[in-house]
């Protein structure tokens, strides 16, 4: 694997998904944000950071609970998801969040920056998982949390991708990152895999919950539209203007395939929540 170039796709297909990532009124990233933050648990004063913060589904939430006394710091490969997640902060007035481009992989914050590490799916993106993530020991102060979440991947799929609609996109992905990247032999294919790695690496009292998150759209259409937001638009990039509207109309054939007639489609997606902590 070419890390730099991987990197490289991943920040590019996200400055092309910014504009509709998380707002196309399909709830996903939105509610496992909060409630990866309920996790946590941020309390008043206390300083964040959210690696991967894309629009803020995890940033804005955290900054709720930390309070005009706290801090929260956001950093995302994607120079577009930067710009318009504080373009929002700014709208919004506020003045103690800060959002910066920066690789997740290689944070460049002093030791004992903050009390809580936020990752809302990006971790699963990092091609240098999990040992990278002993800079998060660092990072955080003795006692600190580290919490993400993370997708129970069927065969290398993500599980809000249905097999045949896969199927039809991807002849045309190109050959760096795309919905199978992590294969089936990841460090956190397991529970057991993912505390065993996380022990290993420093962290202490891991803990994994897992939920069954449903997730609801209108129709094959919709999902159709909502994944151009997401990953999968390295594919949608790559089809001809001529052939979108097919391919268009036979992914979202598929997925509403799922739903075994016409109306709504609901795809089960479990997720994993993970806490760890920097030793005291």
């Amino acid at each position: 694997m070419n890390v730099t170039s991987h990197k490289h796709a991943i920040g590019t297909v996200f400055d092309q998904a910014a504009a509709e990532f998380d707002q196309s009124g399909v709830p996903f990233f939105t509610p496992l944000g909060r409630r990866l933050v309920e996790i946590a648990a941020p309390e008043p004063g206390e300083h964040i950071l959210d690696v991967g913060c894309g629009r803020g589904s995890c940033l804005f939430p955290a900054r709720d609970r930390v309070g005009p006394g706290g801090t929260v710091t956001g950093i995302d490969i994607s120079a577009e998801m930067v710009r318009l997640t504080a373009d929002e902060a700014q709208r919004r007035g506020l003045t103690n969040v800060t959002l910066e481009v920066m690789d997740g992989e290689r944070p460049r914050f002093p030791r004992d920056s903050f009390d809580v590490v936020l990752a809302g799916f990006s971790i699963m993106h990092m091609p240098l998982a999990p040992d990278s993530l002993t800079a998060y020991l660092t990072v955080l102060r003795p006692g600190g949390r580290f919490c993400f979440t993370d997708l129970v991947d069927d065969k290398g799929l993500p599980p809000f991708v249905p097999a045949a609609a896969f199927a039809v996109l991807e002849p045309h992905f190109p050959a760096g990152p795309n919905p199978r990247e992590r294969g089936t032999a990841s460090w956190s294919s397991t529970v057991e895999s993912t505390i065993g790695a996380l022990t290993a690496r420093g962290f202490e009292g891991v803990r994994v919950e897992e939920d069954v998150f449903s997730m609801t759209l209108a129709d094959g259409g919709q999902w159709a539209d909502w994944s151009m937001s997401t990953g999968l638009r390295a594919a949608w990039e790559r089809i001809p203007p001529a052939q979108h509207a097919g391919v268009r109309a036979r992914v979202a054939q598929a997925v509403q395939a799922v739903a075994r007639g016409p109306g709504t489609v609901t795809l089960p997606v479990p997720v994993r929540f993970v806490t760890a902590r920097r030793p005291s």
